[in-house]
């Protein structure tokens, strides 16, 4: 290191005289080597990291998409399920990594766009098949649900990208909208791939020799690490385990040469071509003086022999490892950054209030020794205003041997000029006994900043921690509530889940309502052959109506009728055709008129979110709900609205657990369509009712 910082030094001596800068030339060069140990450092998997990490991911085929999270800018985060292990969590980082990880990082509070897309088109759906795409740093994931086949690609390459896709390859969503050359990364348009590179595992004898052959002025090592895509690291292990000298041009190479290349190639990547990842031995590399991780790597190098190395079980915890340390230092310096911003601006503001402290005592100082001198000159003052001009109101004078000037007020009497001048000073004795004040809390604030960057190591990443999980009853996903009377009504979000709720789950003697607007749920009360009171009914009217186009439309009342489920059926007469998630009703129907309402709140006994009409008893039994009505709020904002008074709510008891219960993208789940008007909160707090 030392030999290195003399030649760099050395290099930058004549150029550096030349730049003219205006900081020292050591600055200049510990900038340099900043950079240069930096680069010593991986930023990103190269294309032989993702083919081994695309390995050891076929374990997750068959897991289900529970949610997706982005806690970062650039990074998703899939809460997947296997049958098996339970909870697994895959990372994705445009331009970076994927890999399943063991840490936390907490989410934002609101769900972005591009997250509550993925939960929208992804959630519930199984992995069937993760593959990478042309030996290059992109990762295709194919997500199968019952209404659909979409793809999701990872995009690890520089200026990287997360994009989903539907089966005809048609780009739905991409993180970032972005136009190159030979493609655009924009909705609607085919998504392509970048110009291939070849795959070098696939490569014969013949064709490297041919590609070795078109290349002109390029080394061997910059087509191995460029055309081929291996990098930097893997070409120069090629060349020095094949015997060729790296520098050689690529079309000077001998066919014995060529040969070397080809089957160092092929040994090298054994066993990866050979899909075994028992052999695999994921290590991170250690510079010995700092203990620094440096590299991260499925297999052996010789060209990190002489260094340290950690090995890990899984090239996937190898890599979880090393990239969360980066993203760890990445937050430490972030935080130690933002509160030395912090106490900078509070040592500003406290040396702005030293300063006024100082101006408030001078100015005090000032006008008790004008008030003194007043009382002390008393007769010479008077003398002096005798003979100046009586028409002037105010009058300033210096007085012999003295450098303080006075204003006197000729209107009143001097003890009155002197008292004023003592309020004055009390004036400034308050301000500066205020500044005093603030100038202690200043200091309250850069001491707890500082107690704070001693913390920062502590609260980088958080520890994961087993949380219980309780039983999703089938009827979940689904709009649902309870009757007064205690009978399960379940409604269909849209024409899929019409269309399972009626086919799976209804049976003949349940009541199926429905209103004559178009787009309105079906909504089925389980009775189990027991009689509905007219409370009940009226209760199930008013859950169906209010979940129809009628509380899009503006209405404030609305018509519905029931069957039981005999009744419906699926077969339409002769020569019509009914579409999805619709269905035909045969036989007498009984209507109601209902009044469009909903609750939406956390229930008591089951301590979970759920949305009932506004006429139900059942929210009498509710810690907290939100009644809505139509109205003209759209939905975020008012979703927003009642996040935030849920958890408000249950703060004083348990506050995460209110951000558990209730999170934006359930409470989205629950509103009707169209836009809402919030009538009343309960039970009412001082913040609602403001």
């Amino acid at each position: 290191m030392a030999f290195a910082c003399k030649a760099v030094f050395a290099s930058i001596e004549k150029p550096f005289s030349l730049l003219k800068l205006s900081f020292p030339k050591e600055v200049f060069l510990l900038i340099i080597l900043f950079f240069l140990r930096k680069g010593f450092m991986k930023e990103s998997m190269s294309s032989v990291d993702t083919a081994a990490i695309v390995i050891e991911l076929q374990e997750l085929l068959g897991a289900r998409v529970v949610k997706a999270y982005q806690p970062d800018k650039e990074e998703i985060r899939l809460k997947l399920h296997q049958k098996d292990k339970g909870g697994v969590d895959l990372i994705i980082e445009a331009g970076r990594r994927i890999h399943i990880t063991k840490y936390k990082r907490p989410s934002p509070r609101m769900p972005s766009n591009f997250s509550m897309f993925l939960r929208k088109h992804l959630g519930g759906g199984r992995i069937s098949q993760i593959q990478q795409l042309d030996f290059d740093r992109i990762v295709e994931i194919t997500i199968e649900r019952w209404d659909k086949k979409l793809s999701l690609i990872a995009e690890l390459l520089p200026r990287g990208n997360i994009v989903v896709i539907d089966e005809n390859e048609k780009i739905m969503l991409p993180l970032k909208r972005k136009s190159f050359s030979s493609r655009k990364i924009k909705v609607g348009e085919k998504y392509k791939l970048p110009p291939s590179r070849g795959n070098p595992l696939e490569m014969s004898e013949s064709d490297l020799m041919g590609l070795c052959k078109s290349t002109q002025d390029k080394d061997i090592l910059r087509v191995l690490a460029s055309e081929l895509g291996l990098g930097g690291l893997y070409a120069e292990e090629v060349c020095e385990k094949a015997g060729v000298d790296k520098k050689k041009k690529a079309n000077e190479l001998t066919e014995n040469e060529i040969k070397a290349v080809h089957e160092t190639i092929l040994a090298i990547f054994e066993l990866i071509i050979t899909n075994d990842k028992s052999k695999l031995g994921a290590h991170i590399v250690i510079e010995k003086e700092g203990k620094e991780k440096v590299d991260v790597l499925p297999f052996e190098l010789s060209i990190y022999e002489e260094k340290e190395k950690m090995f890990f079980s899984s090239f996937n915890d190898a890599a979880d490892d090393f990239f969360t340390t980066q993203i760890a230092e990445g937050i430490k310096e972030k935080a130690i950054g933002e509160r030395e911003e912090e106490i900078g601006k509070y040592e500003r503001i406290l040396k702005e209030q030293a300063q006024a402290l100082r101006k408030f005592k001078i100015k005090e100082d000032e006008n008790i020794k004008k008030g003194e001198l007043i009382y002390a000159r008393y007769i010479e003052i008077e003398e002096i205003l005798r003979g100046m001009d009586k028409k002037r109101k105010v009058i300033t004078l210096t007085l012999p041997d003295t450098d303080v000037q006075l204003e006197i007020d000729t209107s009143v009497s001097l003890h009155k000029n002197a008292s004023a001048y003592y309020e004055q000073a009390k004036v400034f004795r308050k301000k500066r006994a205020g500044v005093e004040r603030a100038i202690e809390g200043t200091k309250a604030k850069i001491r707890t900043e500082k107690e704070k960057e001693v913390r920062v190591e502590e609260e980088l990443i958080p520890e994961k921690k087993e949380v219980k999980m309780e039983k999703e009853e089938w009827y979940e996903r689904f709009r649902w509530f309870e009757t007064s009377d205690g009978f399960l009504v379940i409604g269909g979000k849209d024409a899929t889940t019409n269309e399972m709720l009626v086919k799976k789950y209804m049976d003949a003697s349940d009541l199926f309502f429905h209103t004559q607007a178009e787009g309105a749920p079906a909504v089925i009360a389980k009775t189990e052959g027991k009689e509905v009171s007219e409370a009940g009914l009226k209760e199930i009217a008013q859950f169906a109506a209010s979940y129809s186009n009628l509380w899009k439309y503006g209405f404030y009342e609305g018509e519905c009728y029931c069957v039981t489920g005999e009744q419906v059926s699926k077969t339409p007469p002769s020569g019509e055709y009914i579409k999805k998630g619709s269905f035909v009703m045969r036989g007498k129907r009984k209507y109601f008129k209902a009044a469009l309402g909903l609750c939406i709140g956390i229930e008591k006994d089951k301590n979970k979110l759920i949305a009932c009409p506004s006429s139900s008893h059942i929210k009498e039994d509710m810690r907290c709900f939100v009644e809505l009505e139509p109205g003209d709020m759209g939905k975020n904002a008012i979703s927003k609205e009642i996040l935030k008074f849920i958890i408000d709510s249950v703060k004083d008891e348990n506050k995460e657990e209110g951000r558990r219960i209730a999170t934006q993208d359930k409470i989205l789940s629950f509103l009707p369509p169209g836009k809402s008007r919030i009538k009343g909160f309960y039970p009412l707090t001082s913040e609602s009712a403001t």
